[in-house]
Formats: C-alpha cells, sequence, structure tokens
C-alpha cells in the first residue's frame, strides 16, 4: 500500500478534503502504517544486492564473488514515505513531528550519503527517550573491498584507506557512529553491514569507547563483514565492544568477524538465537587455531538458553582435546557448515549435549576447486553413535537437512543411520554440485526384512535433489506398501547433460510413481545456495 507519499500541499484544502478531517488518532494509525511499509521497504532493498542468484552472505571461496554482486552498483535507497507525508500539510508535519513512536527504527543505507548524518540526528531528537532499532548498511557498491583485501594490525584506525571514496564514506560513518553512541543506552536492535574492514573497525573502535550510560536495552546485535572469506578477520586484542554493559542480547550474528571483539558479558544466558561466520585463514598456525577453537568451545558452555545455532567456522584442526563438553539444553536447531566438516561432527557433536535438539542441518559447502575430500564415514558413524549410543538422551531430529554432500557414502552405514533415525520426518538430501545424491538415496529402499528394518520409518516430507528418476520411483513405491503415501515429496531432477544414458533412461521411466504421492511437487532453482533457502524451501515451481 501507498500512502499519498508525493501528495502536494495545494491538493489538500482546509475544509473540502476528508483527509484533513480525520482525528489525530485516525492519522496516528495511519502514520504507524507509513512507518511499517516504510521498513519492508528498507529490508527489500537490503537484500537487493542479489546477482545471479546470490545473496550478500552467500559463503563463497573468493572475494571476486562479492566484486560481482557490487559490479551492477546499488540502486539509491528507496525514499522515505514517512519524510514524504510530513510535506503535505502544516498539520501532517507538526502530528508526525511530535509523535516519537513514529522515529524509533533508523535505517540509513551508504546511499543516503551526505543526508545520512542529518537523518541521523532528527531520528535521535524526535524519538525522545524512546528504545532504537538502528540498521546501518554501509555497502559500498563502487570500492567493495577496495581492490585487493588488506590486513589490518591492531592499530586499525591509524592503517591509511586504501582510496579518496573510502575515506570519505568512512567519515560519514564515524560521525554518524558518534551521533548514535551518545544515545547507546536507547540501542533495542543495532545492525551493521560494511563491505570495508576499515570502515567496521572504525567503527567498532568508536562503539568501544566507555560511555556514561552504558548498552542495558541491547536485545539485538548483528555485525556484518561482507568480505572475502579468504581474507580471514584477525583476532582482536585491544577495548572490547560495549564496555562496561551487561547487555540482554538474545539474537547474535557475526558474520565475517572475530567474536574477540565482544565481551564475554555479551555471551550470557540471555541468548537464544546466534549465527557465527567466521574462517580461520589457512595461514594462521596451529597455536592460534587451537587458541580460537578452545575460546568457542568457552563462550558456547555460557549459552544454557540457546535455541538456534548457525555455526559457519572453519578451523585446522578442531580436535577433541581441545573442545570440552558443553551443555545446550535448550538447543532446539543446529546449523553447521564448514569445509572441515568431519571435524565437526566427530569433535563439536561428540563434546557436546542437545537433549532437545529436533533439526539439524549439516552444509558440506560447495566449492569448484580441489579440496580434501570430506570424510563422510565418519560423520555417519557419529550420527549413528548419536542416535543409538549417546549417554543420557539419544539423538531424536524432527528434521534432518544434508545440503551439499558431494561424495558417495557407505550404503550400508547410511542404512545403519536412516533405521536407526525413527523420529525423523523430513528429510533433504540437498543440491550435490557435481555428483548426484543417487547414493543417500538408495538408503531409503527397504530391505527383504520389510517394517521391521525399514529406513527413516517416521518419514512423512521429502526433498530430493540430484536423484535419477528411475531410483525415486522406487522409493515412492517400494515404501508405499510399508508406510503409505508419502504427504510430500518435492523432486528436482538434474539430468548430466553430458550423459545420454541416463537421460534415456529418465525418458523411459514411468509416471505412476507421482500419483502414489498425497502431494507431489516438480521444484527448479532454489533462490541460492544457502542452506536456509534450501530449507525454507525458497524456489521455483515448474509444472
Amino acid at each position: 500500500m501507498h500512502f499519498f507519499p508525493s501528495l502536494p500541499k495545494s491538493s489538500i484544502g482546509v475544509n473540502s478534503c476528508y483527509i484533513d478531517r480525520l482525528p489525530d488518532d485516525v492519522l496516528r494509525m495511519i502514520f504507524k502504517l507509513i512507518c511499517e511499509e516504510d521498513q519492508a521497504t528498507f529490508y527489500d532493498y537490503s537484500m537487493q544486492n542479489e546477482r545471479r542468484g546470490r545473496h550478500w552472505d552467500d559463503w563463497e571461496t573468493d572475494y571476486y564473488h562479492y566484486q560481482d554482486i557490487y559490479a551492477e552498483g546499488i540502486n539509491d535507497p528507496p525514499p522515505s514515505a514517512l519524510i514524504s507525508a510530513m510535506g503535505v500539510c502544516e498539520r501532517w508535519n507538526c502530528l508526525i513531528s511530535q509523535t516519537p513512536t513514529l522515529w524509533t527504527v533508523l535505517q540509513i543505507s551508504f546511499g543516503d550519503g551526505a543526508a545520512s548524518l542529518e537523518y541521523a540526528r532528527t531520528f535521535l531528537q524526535r524519538s525522545g527517550t524512546h528504545p532504537l532499532k538502528i540498521t546501518l548498511l554501509w555497502n559500498d557498491p563502487h570500492n567493495p573491498f577496495n581492490g585487493v583485501p588488506q590486513r589490518f594490525s591492531p592499530s586499525y584506525a591509524s592503517d591509511p584507506p586504501a582510496s579518496v571514496n573510502e575515506t570519505v564514506a568512512g567519515a560519514y560513518l564515524c560521525l554518524i557512529i558518534m551521533e548514535l553512541h551518545a544515545q547507546v543506552h536507547r540501542w533495542r536492535e543495532f545492525t551493521l553491514r560494511t563491505t570495508s574492514q576499515t570502515h567496521i573497525h572504525q567503527a567498532l573502535l568508536l562503539i568501544s569507547r566507555p560511555c556514561v550510560h552504558p548498552a542495558r536495552m541491547l536485545e539485538k546485535l548483528h555485525l556484518q563483514l561482507v568480505h572475502g572469506q579468504f581474507d580471514a578477520d584477525p583476532v582482536h586484542y585491544g577495548s572490547l565492544v560495549f564496555p562496561g554493559s551487561a547487555s540482554p542480547i538474545n539474537d547474535l550474528i557475526l558474520f565475517g568477524m572475530s567474536w574477540s571483539w565482544l565481551s564475554p558479558t555479551v555471551f550470557s544466558s540471555h541468548l537464544v538465537n546466534l549465527r557465527i561466520h567466521y574462517r580461520m585463514s589457512v595461514h594462521e598456525d596451529d597455536r592460534d587455531t587451537s587458541t580460537t577453537a578452545k575460546a568457542l568451545s568457552q563462550l558456547l558452555g555460557a549459552l544454557v538458553n540457546l535455541q538456534t545455532l548457525a555455526l559457519e567456522v572453519d578451523m585446522y584442526p578442531l580436535a577433541t582435546d581441545i573442545m570440552s563438553p558443553i551443555e545446550l539444553p535448550h538447543l532446539h536447531y543446529l546449523a553447521i557448515k564448514s569445509w572441515t566438516m568431519e571435524c565437526w561432527t566427530a569433535n563439536f557433536l561428540y563434546n557436546v549435549h542437545m537433549p532437545n535438539l529436533r533439526i539439524l542441518i549439516l552444509d558440506g559447502v560447495d566449492f569448484d576447486f580441489d579440496l580434501t575430500e570430506v570424510d563422510f564415514e565418519d560423520i555417519l558413524q557419529e550420527l549413528i553413535r548419536l542416535t543409538k549410543e549417546a549417554p543420557n538422551s539419544p539423538l531424536e531430529l524432527d528434521e534432518l537437512h544434508l545440503v551439499n554432500f558431494t561424495h558417495r557414502a557407505d550404503p550400508q552405514l547410511l542404512h545403519c543411520l536412516y533405521k536407526q533415525m525413527t523420529s525423523v520426518k523430513v528429510l533433504t538430501l540437498g543440491p550435490a554440485v557435481s555428483y548426484t545424491n543417487d547414493t543417500w538415496a538408495i538408503g531409503l529402499l527397504p530391505t527383504p526384512r520389510g517394517l521391521a528394518d525399514l529406513p527413516l520409518p517416521g518419514l512423512r516430507i521429502l526433498l530430493l535433489f540430484d536423484v535419477s528418476r528411475d531410483i525415486v520411483r522406487r522409493i515412492v513405491l517400494e515404501r508405499l506398501s510399508l508406510t503409505g503415501p508419502l504427504e510430500e515429496l518435492y523432486y528436482r531432477e538434474e539430468k548430466d547433460q553430458g550423459n545420454e544414458d541416463r537421460e534415456e533412461q529418465d525418458e523411459i521411466v514411468p509416471d505412476d510413481w507421482q500419483h502414489q504421492v498425497e502431494k507431489y511437487h516438480r521444484i527448479g532453482d532454489v533462490e541460492s545456495e544457502r542452506y536456509c533457502d534450501v530449507v525454507n524451501r525458497r524456489w521455483s515451481y515448474l509444472d
């Protein structure tokens, strides 16, 4: 909906316009809806950097991917409908200006340019004493990484910027941060996304300054550094963000930067949702890596009320003796994305007690060059142990999502795992890049022993990518007589254009299985290769 964002003053008559006769309370309700529309529009703008099926938080192999994302530039930010409404008439101007609750959500982008500082001051002044929700998107479309990504010493602020554009942009950002930091005691939510290490380090150094009124109201903190993944952010040894605060943060995202910036008080029992995207540099020695792994283990150990956890972290190595036992009694959702997946499953899962875990996502990461193959046998062995032999409480999942598992698995181990997972209702075998998921899917076929030996006996919803049609048909029909029809089947057929024999085989497979599913969905490509898009079923549907 749109509420007269560009209506000229001359079109409003004092006695002739019905809108002008509306009481103040009704107008405030309308203006509140305008604010909500502004926020939704800005959110869409924050995600518009998607290019060719990719998003700003896709985990790619190098920073050239992000240069591609920003190569076409970023459109100017959408105009604020609330600001436009103020220009309709003097009454609207006064009513909007004097309603503090309309000025509590501050959203500023790099595209606002010089106006951003005055914009921030206006919101701070007119919001009165109300809590603030702040989003700063400092994505520079012209200089996403200022050439080759830099490495920084602990004296980040003294390192010379790489360009005039970055200097000017950094100056604006610093001025905005200083204005906002004076009201840090009113921050309820704070999001900062940049494409420059210089900018985020300057901002964090400013936030690290002591203040009279600490950030004791902050509940949501998202710090996002979108930069090349081989250019890992170094561990920080200086002042910590929000010194002297015991902020009740319950929603925390650290994307592309080290958690060493944050005070230990941030990682407390208040935290409910946590996402860490951090890649250790391949050049860091084992001692530094071990220290970081131990620190991660320690901070997770304090999060007794954590409900959702996404760890997109690589470490070399992540040894069992580094990790200490961790209790996460309320954890419901766990996603692990890593090139070193075998370390996480064999070591992290071994040391974490998660009695209420119901959704598990494992993403082996899509990559285009040769790395050491993941040892899926170790992964399967650990999952088998967790579902049967785990002390106190075996793993009882409702959903299992396996994404980017690009290598073949041992059929016997697969069958053993699937047979033990009696509670799983939803299974995803996600995109498999250059390999197929045939081996993983074959594990769902019944054995001659029938129901007593049935893999995933509780399976109701199946999502399949890169599986040949004949195998899908066998799964549907052979399980039908034992468990009844699947409730839903989502299937993307990925033909190998270089294999004519397989194409011919797929063409002659009958379609009689499609009608044996209560709801059959023939799907196309997902919006991106993020596991969240796969799991949340964001894809195109085919006729």
